[in-house]
């Protein structure tokens, strides 16, 4: 996974160096969890349960079951937020004490893993203020801490999940919500998983948080800065996603990258109201 992922960051940079900053900590951080092969409990091969929760519009885990080890996954803490630390960073005294928090209490991590794959807003947060963190910055240490072993998962059990049978807007395999979106050359949409990087087809013409089909409640504005980019929005839920499109981007990057070099598309969409799923 880190190799191929470092390529790829190698190359847009090439290809983008107006990005490179942005790129060059997230290449770091995937650099440290290169060689890691996670090793994943059991996990069961039941067809007939597989496709009733496909039927009934199931994941086949939910985020908070997901068959993950999570001790092995807050080993990873450290290593990552010694990193972070170690830079020029405006928070780096908060990450120093969130370093030395997880040293000192294992437990505080596995903690905040659960409220992350829970989505448990409040504790999440309430937890990163107890080291002087930005929940945000919180979020993005815990997400790269799970990306091997979510990747590890999605490869295992890639086979059983039938994605051109799936037409809701969270993820088939974790039941997350889709971070980005891409056309393809034919127009049609994909979905990109915020955690583990599934990918699934979802129609245009709607909105996949809330399932509003109204075209005069959707809408979107496209990139000023970069053609092929725009943002998807919904009037209804006031909920919005990037959108890649690739009839005008020439060798796009991965979405997870993509997602990380279109914030200015973020800040765009909170200036007029509206917001991702989880606020």
């Amino acid at each position: 996974m880190s190799n191929e992922l470092l390529a790829q960051i190698d190359r847009v940079i090439q290809k983008r160096p107006l990005y490179k900053e942005a790129l060059s900590t997230y290449r770091e951080l995937v650099g440290l969890l290169e060689g890691i092969e996670p090793e994943l409990p059991s996990v069961s091969k039941d067809e007939a349960v597989t496709e009733m929760k496909v039927e009934e519009g199931f994941p086949l885990f939910p985020r908070e079951d997901l068959p993950l080890d999570v001790k092995a996954i807050s080993s990873l803490f450290p290593r990552l937020l010694e990193h972070l630390s170690s830079q020029k960073r405006e928070d780096s005294k908060a990450l120093k004490k969130a370093l030395d928090r997880v040293k000192t209490d294992p437990r505080w991590t596995e903690h905040a893993i659960t409220a992350f794959l829970s989505r448990d807003e409040t504790t999440f947060t309430t937890m990163a203020q107890e080291v002087n963190l930005e929940p945000m910055v919180l979020r993005f240490v815990t997400s790269m801490a799970l990306k091997p072993y979510m990747s590890a998962l999605r490869e295992a059990v890639s086979e059983r999940i039938e994605k051109d049978t799936w037409d809701y807007g969270y993820c088939p395999l974790c039941g997350s919500f889709p971070d980005m979106a891409y056309l393809d050359e034919q127009g049609k949409r994909t979905l990109h998983c915020e955690l583990c990087g599934s990918e699934w087809s979802y129609p245009r013409l709607k909105c996949p948080f809330c399932e509003n089909s109204e075209p005069k409640e959707l809408g979107y504005f496209a990139s000023e800065e970069e053609a092929g980019f725009r943002v998807d929005f919904c009037k209804k839920c006031k909920v919005y996603i990037k959108t890649l499109d690739m009839r005008v981007v020439e060798s796009p990057a991965p979405l997870e990258l993509e997602n990380l070099i279109t914030l200015h598309l973020d800040i765009l969409a909170h200036e007029q109201g509206f917001k991702t799923p989880s606020g």
